[in-house]
């Protein structure tokens, strides 16, 4: 007996679909065009497919159309308002047989974040809001900060004119200020001056996590104190490591810690970095003209993360020993860039 088969009659392949990586994607200010990649894909003999996309999923009330379902590249359009995930199936086929893959594209609206900083020298507190994204933030006192950054969905929030309202409310007045705030960026908003004549101050952060080379912190210092020629110090005589001695000055100085940050006038800042393995718990305080001003304050950074960083705020503060009161503020929340 001798047994028939038809197999070499038959085309025969094996397919080897490949819907490309999962995407993620912060919108822009006009929507986004997203693009789906299945080139990829492959059969082992060459002999050639076709494509076939699903839509799986879409966020709530934002439906999408393919540009061509039978494509390697489709693409969809989404609204700039848009915030959820979308899962997609991509299936290649020849005859009657079909492989499949999967891809999914998270899309995230175009975050810019901002810390609230009351700064005033006065017992009232203030509430920081954004008006066009309805968000009402908690009362902030005096020489204090807002306990988190504040996300802003910078496609909700522009008005016509491309800029944002930042409102602050502050001992029965309403404060505003229209500032053009990019996505993905990060920004300290003060409330400065007196009691009797607040205003608003707005400073973009300029380093964040991957922007600092590996190994270092980065630190920034601003004077609020409407003093003119303040330095911040670093007080090396206040370590001790007994019983080895160590010249202090010279140690920072082989460790890339400069003893002073410079000269600062009000509502300047600058910026310093520390190498983030050899940080120690200095005492640092403010001067102006060698004499000291504030009260010592230190680094004060999550164990087992590296390339922190924060920000030293001079506040004006009558009630302090030293007339002004010295912070520092941890900045390691803010967005990556």
């Amino acid at each position: 007996m001798t047994a028939c088969s038809n197999f070499e009659e038959q085309e025969f392949t094996v397919l080897l679909p490949n819907a490309g990586q999962d995407q993620v994607i912060f919108t822009e200010d006009t929507g986004t065009t997203i693009k789906l990649n299945a080139t990829q894909s492959s059969d082992i003999n060459n002999l050639g497919f076709e494509y076939k996309w699903t839509i799986i999923s879409t966020p709530e009330n934002f439906p999408i159309t393919l540009s061509s379902a039978n494509e390697g590249k489709p693409t969809f359009e989404v609204k700039n308002n848009v915030s959820g995930r979308y899962e997609f199936l991509v299936e290649i086929m020849r005859g009657d047989q079909v492989a499949k893959d999967f891809i999914n594209v998270d899309i995230n609206p175009a975050f810019a974040q901002i810390l609230f900083v009351n700064a005033i020298d006065d017992t009232e507190t203030s509430t920081f809001n954004i008006p066009s994204v309805n968000r009402i933030g908690e009362p902030v006192a005096s020489q204090n900060t807002d306990a988190s950054y504040i996300n802003i969905d910078t496609n909700i929030s522009k008005q016509a004119d491309g800029t944002t309202v930042l409102e602050v409310v502050y001992n029965g007045q309403t404060l505003t200020a229209n500032e053009n705030l990019e996505a993905l960026k990060s920004y300290m908003l003060y409330l400065v001056g007196t009691k009797e004549n607040p205003e608003l101050f707005l400073v973009e952060k300029l380093n964040n996590q991957n922007s600092i080379g590996f190994g270092l912190i980065s630190l920034d210092y601003i004077n609020l104190s409407q003093t003119d020629n303040t330095t911040l110090y670093i007080d090396v005589t206040g370590v001790r490591l007994a019983p080895v001695p160590i010249a202090f000055d010279l140690l920072l100085s082989t460790l890339g810690i400069p003893g002073s940050l410079g000269v600062l006038s009000y509502k300047e800042n600058g910026e310093l970095f520390f190498p983030s393995g050899q940080v120690l718990p200095l005492p640092i305080f403010s001067t102006v003209n060698g004499v000291k001003i504030s009260n010592e304050t230190v680094i004060s950074l999550p164990d087992g993360v590296d390339a922190n960083f924060g920000t030293f705020i001079l506040f004006p503060d009558a009630s302090a020993t030293d007339g002004h009161t010295l912070k520092f503020i941890n900045n390691s929340s803010l967005l990556p860039q």
